[in-house]
């Protein structure tokens, strides 16, 4: 055999493992590729089936708010029919009211008063009346428009969920555009089908088939299954890949077709290369072959010339063989094996790094949308917190601007703006509380207190407000010692108490029990009204968590006073729980306190009260706050002299001598520190008092006033009876009463 054979056959030898190896490479390869394109296949089913979830919703959540109209409640239906066209989005989208029977009381589609069509709807309303719950049609041909069309229903609760239903019709053009968005593959097809297995939107042949019936395989496997992958031909007779998801929502299946040859492409082409590079590293290894044959028969002959000559007597004449090269050649081998593995533990880590990597990016994203909602829900509801009272503080404040009022409606009026002013200042306080105690600086001022009698003075507090005038809070307690924060046990109660009567109806009592076990003082707050999942038990506490408000409210507070709860009870070494047996059944909600043994007397010492009227210079440059609190000092009995800047506030100190000086810190020319600091140094003014009165209330600029030298720091907006009783204490005289009008 010559050695150009046998090299050939080493050749071929060592060549069909990696072509096995290789072919099963490409198959794994080729599988790979199809699974690949068949989860894109089914994410985008999910993220079609997401868009009509959503859009669907959005139109639960209106038709509600809707429902809730006070103007359904007294059959106002011209003013509801205004209320009603706000939810449109024309032209595909319109609003409709009908009663009980089916008939429709407006449609938005047409004007006010224009004759309802013959009731068609009945059993799609009363199924809706029946089950309380949102019912989302099939398609079918509408009465008003004659569009093809699907309408969802909603129960009105505005008249107790059994007389009206509000529903929103919508026109299969507005399901293309919603369902149909986004950059897809041009031979791929997306498709909307109803319960009946109609179509509801199409993305090919849209105008030939929406409103006809679906394949029947793909309608019967959705049914069964739910959601998966089916392969048929669709109805243009094309094999495909048919991913589908049924949505629990409205009933309806999404669905998106791939033709078979554009799934397996990609499989395909890398088949095709791996075969085309198998094919050049065979012709490269026949070349290598011929070469190093020619090589060893050329060292082969220079060996038998050689040997020739010898036998001839002469002296051989010797070239350099390569025979060694079989060696090298062996471990060529061995490294190329080697350099395989390393390829191949490579590829393994950049895969699994690759997977980590997207699953990381979907956690994060899911993430962001669901910190995103978070925030909007958050900012919504702080802004509807905000704008209640401030339209209260408009309303009365344009009333009093009127002439010629009696002086039950002044009361009322001036009433109104202090209670809204004080809700403002509980919103904002809450607010700075929650910051502060998330950033860890929120401080206590312990004291020995009676929480039986902190609890009685919250509930008095609480029963000046109608919700709870009643008699509906009953107190069970007896005297209980604590060490705590006077303003925070405060806090504590009022959220708590609160919180029950406005989850509970107004005719149910809130029970508030206080006793006293081994080194602690237990407050339990139980209601009898709308209860708790246990799901939503665990999370309760958190920051911005709530659950779902009265069924007569649209909104139920900013969902941070039961985080205050916790932390303040947490900062008094204590703890807090809430229980309920489930939605309807009430809750109850209780904390401890370590107690104390006993506790000092705090009666306060009586004063006689001071002839002389005292003199108040007040620092403000905001003219009408300026006005205001010289107005209520002055009824207090102060002279009030007012200074508008920090230079004119040096001036007027040095010459009136008061006996406080009351100051705003952001001041136009000169901060308040710096007067502070000025008149500190001055020998003239450097016993006078000095007290702050600003909107920076963190605890560095508390720190910061101390150090410029003021003698108390006050918020805006600040009660004036704190800041009086602030300044007697501060000139060590007693509080007068306010002068006579």
């Amino acid at each position: 055999m010559q050695i150009r054979t046998q090299l050939s056959l080493i050749a071929a030898a060592v060549f069909l493992p990696v072509v096995l190896v290789a072919a099963i490479a490409v198959d794994k390869i080729r599988e790979g590729e199809r699974q690949a394109a068949l989860r894109g296949l089914k994410e985008t089913v999910l993220a079609t089936s997401l868009l009509v979830d959503r859009e669907a919703q959005g139109a639960f959540s209106g038709l509600k708010a809707l429902g809730s109209s006070p103007h359904l409640a007294t059959e106002n239906f011209e003013a509801f029919y205004a209320q009603a066209k706000a939810l449109n989005q024309p032209p595909h989208v319109w609003t409709l009211l009908l009663d009980n029977t089916g008939t429709q009381i407006l449609n938005t589609a047409v004007p006010f008063g224009t004759p309802p069509p013959p009731a068609v709807a009945l059993a799609r309303v009363s199924e809706a009346i029946a089950t309380q719950a949102p019912y989302v049609s099939d398609v079918f041909e509408g009465p008003v428009t004659h569009k093809q069309m699907v309408i969802i229903y909603v129960p009105a609760l505005a008249s107790g969920g059994r007389k009206f239903v509000v529903a929103q019709g919508f026109a299969l053009e507005h399901w293309k555009k919603t369902a149909l968005q986004g950059r897809l593959p041009h031979d791929w097809i997306v498709a909307v089908i109803d319960k009946n297995g109609m179509f509801i939107s199409r993305s090919h042949k849209a105008d030939e088939l929406v409103g006809k019936a679906a394949r029947p395989e793909l309608v019967e496997a959705s049914a069964r299954l739910g959601e998966g992958l089916i392969r048929h031909n669709t109805l243009e007779n094309i094999e495909s890949y048919d991913a589908f998801s049924h949505s629990a929502l409205t009933g309806w299946t999404i669905a998106v077709a791939a033709p078979v040859a554009s799934i397996e492409a990609p499989a395909n082409r890398a088949v095709r290369d791996a075969l085309l590079g198998a094919l050049l590293a065979l012709a490269a290894a026949a070349l290598a072959v011929a070469a190093f044959s020619r090589h060893l028969v050329r060292s082969f002959k220079n060996a038998q010339a050689a040997a020739t000559a010898l036998g001839r007597g002469m002296h051989p004449v010797t070239v350099n063989s390569s025979i060694d090269e079989v060696n090298s050649f062996n471990e060529a081998l061995e490294m190329a094996g080697k350099h395989l593995d390393q390829e191949r533990r490579s590829r393994q880590e950049a895969q699994e790094e690759r997977l980590q990597l997207l699953q990381e990016a979907r956690t994060a994203r899911q993430t962001a949308e669901a910190q995103n909602v978070a925030k909007d829900q958050f900012l919504a509801m702080l802004g509807h917190e905000l704008r209640n009272p401030l339209a209260a503080i408009s309303g009365a404040t344009q009333v009093l601007e009127m002439a010629g009022l009696d002086p039950a409606r002044l009361e009322r009026c001036t009433r109104i703006i202090s209670r809204q002013n004080q809700h403002l200042k509980h919103i904002v306080d809450d607010l700075l509380d929650v910051s502060r105690l998330m950033a860890g600086k929120l401080e206590l001022s312990l004291a020995p207190l009676d929480l039986a009698a902190c609890v009685e003075n919250c509930v008095d507090a609480l029963k000046l407000n109608t919700a709870a005038n009643n008699g509906r809070i009953t107190v069970a307690s007896s005297p209980v010692w604590i060490l705590g924060d006077a303003v925070r046990i405060e806090q504590i109660l009022n959220n708590l108490i609160g919180n029950a009567l406005k989850f509970s109806p107004p005719d149910t009592p809130v029970e508030v029990r206080l006793t006293q076990t081994p080194g602690r003082a237990v407050v339990t707050v139980r209601d009898h009204g709308m209860g708790m999942q246990p799901e939503l038990l665990g999370r309760i506490f958190d920051p911005f968590m709530q659950g779902p408000g009265p069924a007569d409210s649209l909104q139920n507070g900013l969902g941070i006073g039961l985080a205050l709860v916790r932390q303040l009870v947490g900062l008094h070494h204590g703890e807090v729980k809430a229980e309920s047996d489930g939605s309807g059944q009430g809750a109850v909600f209780t904390f401890w306190i370590p107690s104390i043994v006993h506790a000092p007397s705090l009666e306060p010492s009586v004063q006689e009260p001071t002839p002389r009227r005292r003199k108040i210079v007040y620092v403000e440059d905001n003219a009408d706050a300026r006005t205001v609190m010289a107005e209520l000092l002055a009824e207090f009995g102060f002279e009030v002299i007012q200074a508008v800047d920090g230079h004119s506030a040096l001036a007027t100190v040095r010459l009136a001598q008061p006996d406080v000086v009351l100051m705003d810190v952001g001041l136009p020319d000169l901060n308040g520190f710096e007067v502070a600091r000025r008149l500190k140094a001055d020998k003239a003014t450097c016993a006078i008092p000095l007290m702050a009165l600003t909107g920076f209330g963190q605890a560095h600029d508390k720190e910061q006033a101390r150090i410029a030298g003021f003698s108390g720091h006050f918020v805006k907006p600040s009660d004036v009876h704190e800041i009086v009783q602030a300044i007697e204490e501060l000139t060590a005289a007693p509080q007068p009463g306010p002068a006579a009008t």
